[in-house]
């Protein structure tokens, strides 16, 4: 399986779920990437490298891009009948729509985004129909995908290795609160900057964040940005920057809940690592992550930035970490292991009928 991705480094969530995949799967994975993603954070995947390309960016330059990977891929296809191409970014579906129109049938691809450009995911749906993978129901209702279930839909996966049982209550205080992911714009972490800011300074709570920036430009001013909002806020006290952090099995044993602040999170690798490892989730209700957090009971949802001040409030003052209790049955769901057998069995289909 040609699991394509464009990405330059090894680093976030859809690499953490290609890992646990791999691990658990009974077919041979191989990674397909941007020429110069090191090979050290492959760990221990075969790598087959491309055009280099902007993976999450749709653009007449990725098109004209993705179509010279998908020629690439058309090749790698053909030596072996065997073999199936799994794209995983926009630039990964750009490629399966490409493949398509170029005859190869051995092509499926997993939506893992909230796009604003939704008539091209609703595109692709009426092109690869059961070949074009969804993370959950709320991504499906976003776009307009009905029915608005599980059907056709491959969650993130955990291996069992990182199933932890939950943290002995009560918890120390004050509470830290976990944020995970990359400094870019789109996780938003200047919404949770502003809740914190508007709580009064007694209160006992902070702010863990893991994560850095990813080597764009945009990047590199939205982190200045929110180094400058945090000063201006007075927040040094009550928010620690702890850069990348190889190991999160650690971060996540010193936090006591996680905040998926941002509205366009697909369904956010972070939150389904932290509920195996014991630790509760407070998630956007316009993420994907909400089909997460219902099927493990792994944590709360919030409104919007008034009602995100309201729940931090409650989670520093309240009983509500100590009521918690993870649905052990609904996050075996997300297990590698049943989660890879769902993979092999769409693939010998696809294989058996191409």
């Amino acid at each position: 399986m040609l699991h394509y991705t464009g990405y330059v480094s090894g680093g976030g969530g859809v690499n953490s779920a290609l890992r646990a995949l791999a691990a658990e799967a009974s077919f041979a994975s191989v990674l397909g990437v941007h020429p110069y993603f090191p090979v050290a954070e492959a760990r221990g995947l075969p790598l087959w490298r491309s055009v280099p390309l902007d993976a999450e960016r749709i653009s007449p330059a990725t098109l004209w891009r993705t179509r010279r990977v998908a020629a690439d891929a058309q090749a790698w296809l053909r030596a072996k009948p065997g073999r199936i191409y799994h794209g995983h970014s926009r630039a990964g579906l750009l490629v399966a729509l490409w493949l398509q129109a170029m005859g190869k049938n051995r092509v499926v691809s997993t939506v893992r985004c909230l796009g604003r450009q939704r008539w091209l995911y609703r595109l692709a749906h009426a092109r690869l129909r059961d070949r074009l993978r969804w993370l959950g129901p709320a991504m499906k209702r976003h776009y307009g995908i009905a029915p608005c279930d599980w059907a056709n839909c491959w969650p993130d996966a955990i291996t069992a290795d990182a199933i932890r049982r939950p943290v002995a209550l009560p918890r120390a205080r004050p509470v830290t609160l976990g944020a995970v992911g990359a400094l870019v714009p789109v996780k938003e972490w200047e919404v949770l900057m502003r809740a914190m800011a508007a709580l009064p300074d007694e209160l006992p709570l902070r702010v863990r964040h893991a994560g850095a920036e990813n080597g764009t430009a945009a990047s590199a001013a939205y982190a200045r940005s929110l180094r400058a909002l945090a000063e201006e806020l007075r927040l040094d006290s009550r928010w620690e920057w702890s850069g990348e952090i190889a190991d999160l099995a650690s971060f996540y044993g010193r936090v006591d809940c996680l905040v998926v602040v941002s509205p366009w999170e697909a369904s956010s690798m972070a939150a389904l690592e932290a509920i195996a490892a014991g630790v509760p989730v407070l998630a956007h209700v316009a993420s994907g992550t909400t089909d997460l957090v219902a099927r493990t009971t792994g944590g709360w949802t919030f409104k919007d930035e008034h009602d995100l001040v309201t729940q931090l409030r409650e989670l520093a003052h309240g009983d509500r970490l100590a009521r918690w209790r993870r649905n052990d049955e609904g996050l075996d769901f997300f297990s590698a292991r049943r989660v890879a057998a769902e993979h092999e069995r769409f693939y010998r289909r696809l294989l058996n009928s191409s």
